[in-house]
This record gives structure tokens, C-alpha cells and sequence, in this order.
């Protein structure tokens, strides 16, 4: 599947294993994205998963949202192992089929409160039409009790996810 051969789940030992037995809690798996980076990056994928954990305790930004921003941005994106790995998440999950075909399309249906669906859309804006984002943009979310620091969490979120799901694409095995 991949290029470099990683440490699976079950041949991971000391720090590996911790980090790998703390995945499994969170996702009830390893993905196998995950060995991937653990193999080449332990830190990396640690620092990755606390900060997705502190996404779940966030007070102002709904973590129940950051599977559909990596879905929107892997299908604008063209990234099919993140496309096929979110949306079957979604889909563990009870989540229309037709609502994940273009999700970016579909943001306005999202199962989430509105300004949780505005949030998500002005980052994804910010990402894609960076230079047509304004104050109004940053306003929006003001008007609604989000602050500076809940809008760039959210992009460097996204940005981040941007970055990961590249290297899975570098990394991944020609069929």
C-alpha cells in the first residue's frame, strides 16, 4: 500500500506500541496512514493526535465538524485514500451517502448547528479564495461568539490536514 514498509499495530513496541494502543481507544483502529507516520515520524503522528483530542474537549468548535472539512478538502483536493477513508468514517456513523458525494456542495445540510456550518465554510474560503477573504469574513464569526483564535485553529487544522493528506499521496504504492 505504501512505499516505505510501516510498523504495524501489532509488531510496534515500546513508545509505538503506547502511541498505536491510544489511537486504537480513540478510532477503535489503527489506520494504516497512521503506521505510515508513526513509522517515519512518531513525534509528528503524537503531536497530530493530541491535537485532534483537544479538538474534543473545544469549547467553541464542534470536533463532530473536522471530518467533513477533510472530506470537503480531500475531494477539492483530488486525495482518494482520504476521500475513501472519510467518507467511510462518515458513513460508520450513520451519515447519508448522497450528503458525502460532494460535500462541499452540501455544507448548508450538514447536520450542525449554523454557526458551526459558518465557521467550517469561512475556513474553507479562507483556504481557497484567499485573497477575496476580508474583515467581513472575520466579522461574520464575531458576530456569531467566535473569536480569532477558533477561526485559525480551524485553519491550521485544515491546512495541516492539506499537508498530511500530500504525503500520503507521495507515499502511496501505484496500483
Amino acid at each position: 500500500m505504501f512505499i516505505v514498509k510501516p510498523i504495524k499495530t501489532d509488531e510496534a513496541t515500546g513508545e509505538l506500541k503506547l502511541l498505536y494502543k491510544k489511537i486504537k481507544k480513540v478510532l477503535g483502529a489503527v489506520p494504516p496512514h497512521f503506521e505510515l507516520f508513526a513509522t517515519i515520524d512518531i513525534k509528528s503522528l503524537s503531536d497530530f493526535i493530541e491535537y485532534n483530542l483537544y479538538f474534543s474537549k473545544h469549547k467553541n468548535i464542534d470536533a463532530n465538524i473536522l471530518p467533513f472539512l477533510r472530506l470537503c478538502i480531500a475531494q477539492r483536493e483530488c486525495r482518494n485514500y482520504c476521500i475513501n477513508f472519510n467518507t467511510e468514517m462518515l458513513l460508520s456513523n450513520g451519515i447519508d451517502k448522497t450528503l458525502l458525494a460532494n460535500v462541499c456542495q452540501n455544507i448548508e445540510k450538514l447536520p450542525f448547528a449554523s454557526k458551526q456550518i459558518l465557521l467550517l465554510s469561512k475556513v474553507l474560503y479562507a483556504i481557497y479564495d484567499a485573497k477575496r477573504f476580508k474583515n467581513s469574513d472575520i466579522q461574520e464569526l464575531y458576530d456569531v461568539g467566535f473569536n480569532d483564535k477558533d477561526f485559525y485553529e480551524l485553519l491550521t487544522y485544515a491546512t495541516n490536514f492539506m499537508a498530511k493528506s500530500k504525503m500520503i499521496e507521495v507515499y502511496m504504492k501505484p496500483l
